[in-house]
């Protein structure tokens, strides 16, 4: 009888690790499962993404209107989808442009809050879904870039737009 117990009891541990086991990696699967989609395109040589519930309007950049005695990186305005759309040169902000302004093709435009700004593109990569566990923190430089995902054919620079739109060089009135 002491041996029934002793295995029963042998038996309970061996099917609570194994389930244990099988929780752990259930949750390892969940956190890859887990995508969150994102816009991703490309400028001045680098790969960015925004999270893709900012994105209100894609397209192709037809027309642009610089604005005399803008900062570089506002390129200009331009009519995009019925309204006037600041664009701003993502590279240049963040001060990652190696070289000259490349082609600006594209303008991806985002809202938060009300506040609409277009991000310009040398061209739009497409929607990524973001497995949340590529998702390392960025440590190094601008407080407006708070993600990086490395998939497999491409490692992407996730903007913070709240970070970004707040910034007060977008803000400022000119004098």
């Amino acid at each position: 009888m002491a041996e029934e117990a002793a295995s029963g009891t042998e038996e309970i541990s061996r099917l609570l690790s194994e389930r244990a086991a099988q929780l752990a990696r259930r949750e390892l699967d969940d956190d890859q499962a887990t995508l969150l989609p994102h816009v991703a395109f490309q400028a001045a040589g680098q790969q960015f993404a925004v999270p893709l519930r900012y994105v209100v309007h894609a397209s192709r950049l037809r027309h642009l209107t610089p604005i005399p005695g803008g900062p570089p990186y506002l390129l200009g305005i331009c009519a995009l989808a019925g309204h006037l759309v600041s664009v701003l040169d993502v590279a240049a902000f963040l001060d990652l442009r190696q070289r000259g302004l490349s082609d600006v093709a594209c303008c991806l435009v985002v809202s938060l809050q009300g506040r609409e700004l277009g991000l310009c593109a040398e061209r739009l990569l497409g929607i990524e879904d973001i497995p949340a566990g590529q998702l390392a923190p960025w440590l190094s430089g601008s407080v407006m870039i708070s993600h990086v995902a490395t998939l497999p054919k491409l490692q992407l620079l996730i903007l913070d737009l709240p970070q970004l739109l707040s910034d007060p060089r977008l803000t400022e009135e000119p004098s």
